[in-house]
């Protein structure tokens, strides 16, 4: 029963353009509780972003889109003048600030890189911060110039948990960054460098 009544939501549901009808290039901010009918949009962009990697670990469905308690965080662009998100960006409200934990956008060239240029804006933003590894982390170190958060104190200040400092980046790129370490996530070690200014 409860999968027919989402189901049958999901045919009706409204588009963000007919929402929130987002000016092009400017981000709106939005209390995701209000808009459960947005899941099926957002979980679109979020797969087709995640494409490349098999898919995001905790978003398989549109009902998982806002099932996690702790993104309370949401914003959305529209890029292409198209009206409705082109891009999503979700995370977590902190005491340390905001913390982005996710991505959708729709698979385009321009909406990839105006993803970039926006995280690499805000990173630079007293109270926004990021975990990332890999490619993202080198184009955002490297190209957009994105601080580090530097010391194994305020890592763990901040995450609230203890890490293995690694320091230098453990796939022998010295391009990406000097503030590298390892914890564990859902059972499994990954390293990870915190970037951005959190409200330490």
């Amino acid at each position: 029963m409860k999968f027919i009544k989402n189901f049958s939501s999901w045919l009706t549901e409204s588009t963000s353009g007919e929402i929130f009808n987002p000016k092009r290039g400017k981000p709106v901010q939005f209390d995701h509780h209000k808009h459960p009918e947005l899941a099926n949009e957002l979980f679109t962009l979020i797969n087709t972003a995640y494409a490349e990697i098999g898919g995001h670990s905790k978003v398989t469905s549109p009902n998982d889109v806002f099932n996690d308690p702790d993104w309370d965080y949401w914003a959305g662009i529209d890029i292409h003048n198209s009206n409705d998100f082109d891009i999503i960006i979700f995370g977590k409200k902190t005491k340390f600030g905001i913390k982005y934990t996710g991505v959708g956008h729709d698979g385009t060239r321009d909406a990839k890189r105006e993803y970039l240029e926006q995280r690499g804006k805000e990173l630079k933003e007293l109270g926004y911060y990021v975990e990332v590894s890999g490619k993202i982390a080198e184009i955002l170190i490297n190209k957009y110039n994105v601080p580090q958060v530097d010391s194994q104190e305020d890592v763990e200040k901040v995450l609230g948990k203890s890490v293995e400092w690694l320091g230098k980046n453990p796939d022998g790129l010295s391009t990406s960054g000097n503030s590298w370490y390892r914890r564990m996530l859902a059972g499994h070690p990954h390293n990870k460098i915190m970037l951005g200014k959190p409200k330490i």
